[in-house]
């Protein structure tokens, strides 16, 4: 074991070409060794270089006996969770969502406090006035609470601070949903493809990131059934949300031809290509669809705001208004929770889901 704690030298190296830059040098198992911090324009002072290379001295004295004596920052422990925990345990857009709440919310108040010194109430007390919804302290919550948990299993913590924070997610306003008026006038609204794509979303329950992973040959028209085995976010090809999400839909018959005559109309028809393929062949993007044709056509339509989420909602609610069986629900809607419902009841058999499913495509598509 290591037994003296390295605090390493930070200096600033001359370069003949482009702007001088921080060096950080260490020695490591008896050999000099130095990394580059950043550029002087990007780190002006020196105490900016010291926050910089903070999480590289917690590694270089992860076997120093003396590691328990020096405490380091909220700041310093998102710099290690972001360089070494989450490239290897998170997709990118999850990477994304986690670098943003802590950049955005827990740095400005927490990054230069000691680790140890973070209470319980002090968190709860700042979550409880801090000025954003539900949903964003929710996440923090959650955030936080997960980078502490790293910090245990680094062994810089014994317990975690934030296991005891209350933080309700509970929307303040109702979800919203289409009744099928307010859908048959929306997708009256759209062209093609957007209009069989608003369609499919809908009449499936799937979530955006599935829609536009779906394949031709995820589709088999001869048994009418749906394969949902992948996702698609930011452009990034990953398995389905959860383990639960992937599984095997019914289709229902009217639209199974709905999407045979898209099929028609397709530039990309195999197996592999996408249904919904852009004219690249590339997944599309959703948030370019949402603000250029779905928003402007449901603003035409005169039925108010939608977003993604809001078909998924409109086939759950339909389900339920239906009067159809909660573990039918969970099966068809592939929430994560579905094993723990279903080692309680009966699994629903597929006659039942395909009942169902056709029930809230006769009410949202016939005419």
């Amino acid at each position: 074991m290591q037994a003296r704690y390295q605090y390493g030298d930070l200096r600033i190296r001359k370069r003949n070409k482009g702007p001088d830059v921080w060096q950080f040098r260490f020695f490591d198992n008896g050999k000099r060794k130095s990394v580059l911090i950043g550029t002087l324009e990007k780190l002006p002072t020196k105490a900016d270089a010291e926050r910089a290379v903070e999480h590289r001295r917690i590694e270089i004295n992860v076997e120093s006996a003396q590691r328990e004596f020096h405490s380091i920052t909220i700041g310093a422990l998102v710099d290690r969770f972001m360089a070494e925990y989450a490239p290897k345990h998170c997709r990118l857009n999850t990477q994304r969502a986690y670098r943003s709440f802590f950049n955005n919310h827990v740095r400005p108040k927490w990054g230069s406090e000691f680790v140890q010194n973070v209470k319980t109430m002090a968190v709860q007390d700042w979550l409880d006035g801090y000025p954003h919804s539900r949903q964003v302290k929710a996440h923090i919550r959650r955030y936080m609470h997960v980078l502490f948990n790293q910090a245990i299993r680094w062994e810089i913590l014994e317990r975690n601070p934030i296991d005891l924070v209350r933080q309700s997610s509970k929307r303040l306003k109702t979800p919203r949903t289409l009744t099928p008026v307010e859908f048959k006038a929306l997708v009256g609204q759209l062209a093609e493809p957007y209009r069989t794509m608003v369609v499919t979303i809908t009449c499936l329950g799937l979530r955006v990131c599935e829609l536009l992973a779906l394949q031709w040959g995820d589709i088999d028209f001869e048994s009418l059934t749906v394969r949902i085995q992948q996702s698609i976010v930011a452009g990034e090809v990953n398995p389905t949300k959860t383990e639960a999400s992937e599984g095997t839909l019914p289709l229902d018959p009217d639209l199974a031809e709905t999407l045979l005559q898209h099929k028609g109309r397709a530039t990309y028809t195999a197996d592999t290509d996408y249904v919904f393929a852009g004219d690249t062949g590339k997944p599309r993007w959703k948030d370019a669809i949402l603000a250029d044709y779905l928003k402007p056509a449901a603003a035409r339509a005169k039925i108010g705001k939608v977003g993604w989420h809001t078909f998924r909602r409109t086939y759950s609610t339909l389900l339920h208004s239906f009067g159809t069986a909660p573990v039918v629900q969970k099966e068809l809607l592939r929430h994560a929770d579905i094993r723990t419902t279903l080692d309680l009841y009966t699994r629903a058999v597929s006659e039942e889901k395909r009942a169902a499913s056709s029930k809230v495509a006769r009410a949202l598509w016939a005419d």
